[in-house]
């Protein structure tokens, strides 16, 4: 039964396992998938909210992006950004 329970605990990790919750900061990991979003690998933004199964996150030019959050990499502290 716990095996059951696990993908919903984990629908929310980051590239490499931590818990993403909103209004923390987080990058786009490195090369997360060919084609998508070249334009900001690397770049920090906030998370705003939640889809069923993305991340609304707000970059510092206030683009608000969805992600799915295993193309995300959770940051330990806000940078001061956005």
């Amino acid at each position: 039964m716990a095996t059951e329970t696990q993908p919903a605990q984990d629908r929310w990790c980051d590239v490499e396992g931590d818990r993403i919750s909103l209004f923390c900061w987080v990058e786009v990991a490195e090369d997360p998938e060919p084609g998508l979003l070249p334009s900001r690998l690397h770049q920090r933004g906030q998370v705003l909210g939640r889809g069923l199964h993305s991340l609304y996150v707000c970059f510092s030019d206030n683009a608000l992006v969805t992600l799915p959050p295993r193309f995300l990499r959770l940051l330990p502290d806000a940078p001061g950004e956005c």
